[in-house]
């Protein structure tokens, strides 16, 4: 029955995690340093090293994973399984990290009236498919670029 709901939960958060729940809007993932390093926190370690021998793995893993930038979905999926965190949290940093004894700095950035509105004009190509996700993303950089 335990392995049953653990199965259940392993694979709603791959479901989670390629955004097939949840509209049609796909997660906007974090680098994968940042990702590891989450986790590292959600488990209350100090290192990669200390995460690496939680998971029984040399560091080699989660070092190739830095390094290439890939995405270590099966070590987030545990992470939560374990801690109790946000898969949101730890995919992108956004949301409440529901880890007991976790806090997260709030962050916000002033945004002029003008910027505001390219960005709600661009989300509306965007929705509308009139735009790529490549360029939208280009096009939202050089609006807080300038």
């Amino acid at each position: 029955m335990i392995y049953l709901l653990g199965l259940c939960q392993y694979l709603l958060g791959i479901i989670f995690l390629f955004g097939i729940l949840g509209g049609t809007e796909m997660i906007q993932f974090d680098s994968a340093k940042n990702i590891i390093n989450r986790m590292i926190s959600a488990y209350k370690l100090k290192t990669m090293k200390a995460l690496c021998e939680y998971f029984g793995v040399g560091i080699s893993v989660l070092s190739n994973r830095v390094v290439r930038n890939t995405i270590p979905a099966e070590y987030i999926i545990q992470c939560a399984l374990d801690t109790g965190a946000n898969l949101l949290w730890l995919c992108t940093g956004e949301g409440d990290p529901c880890v007991e004894g976790l806090q997260v700095e709030k962050k916000s950035i002033d945004v002029s009236t003008e910027a505001l509105e390219k960005l709600e004009r661009l989300g509306a190509l965007k929705k509308d498919n009139l735009i790529t996700e490549n360029e939208y993303l280009l096009l939202k950089k050089s609006i807080f670029n300038n």
